[in-house]
């Protein structure tokens, strides 16, 4: 795989030109994904001549699967050491541990978003490369199916999670047209994780004091 991608750092590279041209990248991917990102665009935010990028990363494509590995494998390890530390059978725990993770880092959640859109194929060359990136995957489905008993598939209801919490973490201020101070990043994520857990339908109390399924 370009940049041999398994074996390389999950963070920025040291202080120097290399952690400017990473940190433009991530906003440059995060702006336009990876077929819509130009080199150019990467060195005019680090203030350098392309051929530096390529000094310190073989292609756009080597830097582009540096950079969502380590958002990827950032945002699991958050939710990994969150559900490590919870109930093993509470799935509001994997929905909270996913949007923490998604909102600690807003620009990388709208890099795997554009990842997505694409159909994901980056993401795919990866955890193929690298089949132990979706242990954090595996280990919140198993939550999820240790405490459903409404059929749900457990693999796709953390794949849905997942993939809101990246919508929502990237799209905070999309709210701005329609309500007039946009909440805190804090009270957006209680609000998102109060509606996957227990959605819209009303809980009510029945003659026999019996609550209706939710």
């Amino acid at each position: 795989m370009d940049g041999s991608v398994a074996t390389r750092r999950i963070g920025p590279p040291r202080a120097g030109i290399a952690e400017r041209i990473w940190e433009a990248a991530r906003v440059e991917f995060s702006r336009r994904g990876y077929h819509g990102a130009r080199v150019q665009g990467i060195a005019r935010g680090a203030s350098c001549n392309v051929a530096l990028i390529y000094r310190h990363w073989a292609s756009k494509r080597a830097l582009y699967l540096d950079i969502l590995r380590a958002v990827w494998l950032n945002a699991a390890n958050e939710i990994a050491g969150q559900l490590e530390n919870g109930s093993a059978n509470n799935p509001e725990l994997v929905v909270g541990a996913y949007l923490e993770a998604m909102g600690r880092d807003p620009m990388g959640a709208q890099v795997l978003v554009r990842e997505y859109l694409d159909g994901a194929p980056f993401l795919s060359q990866l955890t193929t490369s690298e089949p132990s990136l979706l242990d954090p995957v595996r280990r919140a489905a198993a939550v999820m199916s240790a405490s459903s008993d409404r059929g749900v598939d457990p693999v796709l209801a953390v794949v849905t999670v997942g993939g809101l919490s990246a919508l929502v973490a990237s799209a905070h201020e999309a709210v701005r047209p329609f309500v007039a101070d946009p909440p805190e990043p804090a009270i957006w994520r209680r609000h998102v994780l109060e509606l996957l857990t227990h959605g819209l339908a009303p809980t009510y109390t029945g003659d026999n004091g019996a609550k209706a399924p939710t």
